[in-house]
Order: structure tokens, then C-alpha cells, then sequence
């Protein structure tokens, strides 16, 4: 089991899933742009956000990909970028 203390379970249960998920979509992106984290890390926190919006609303994926995949890979390519 990938996940056995699911992110969804540490947050407050009366969180509306829209307002949870984009806290953490902008912990995500926070993370990218500070150099405090590893890309292991921001890769772990995105896989979360991942999982927990595939908890929350499942049949909205597609929108997942449309925003947040490109966002982090822009965001990655900007700040993470090596030259």
C-alpha cells in the first residue's frame, strides 16, 4: 500500500474539497520555486496532491492534468531548470 496514513485523513473534515486541494496545490508550487526542497520532496508533495484530488473528486482527472501537471512542469522548468 502506497499510502497508509492518507493525506485526506490529516486535514480537517469540514475542508470544502475545492479549498483543500488548492492549499495544497499551492504548497506544491511553493515548494518547486524554494530551493529548501529536493525534487524528491516536490515530487512526493505533487504525488500527493495527485492522490488526494483522485480521492476527492475522481471523475475530474482530466482537469487535473489540464491545470496542475503543466503548471508544476512549467514551474520545474523555470526554477528547478539545471544550466
Amino acid at each position: 500500500m502506497l499510502y497508509p496514513n492518507p493525506p485526506h485523513r490529516h486535514h480537517e473534515r469540514d475542508e470544502e474539497p475545492a479549498v483543500l486541494l488548492q492549499r495544497m496545490a499551492d504548497r506544491v508550487a511553493s515548494m518547486i520555486v524554494t530551493s529548501a526542497y529536493s525534487d524528491l520532496e516536490c515530487a512526493l508533495a505533487e504525488r500527493e496532491l495527485r492522490y488526494e484530488f483522485l480521492h476527492q473528486i475522481p471523475d475530474r482527472m482530466a482537469l487535473y492534468d489540464l491545470i496542475y501537471t503543466s503548471r508544476f512542469r512549467r514551474l520545474r522548468e523555470q526554477f528547478r531548470s539545471e544550466e
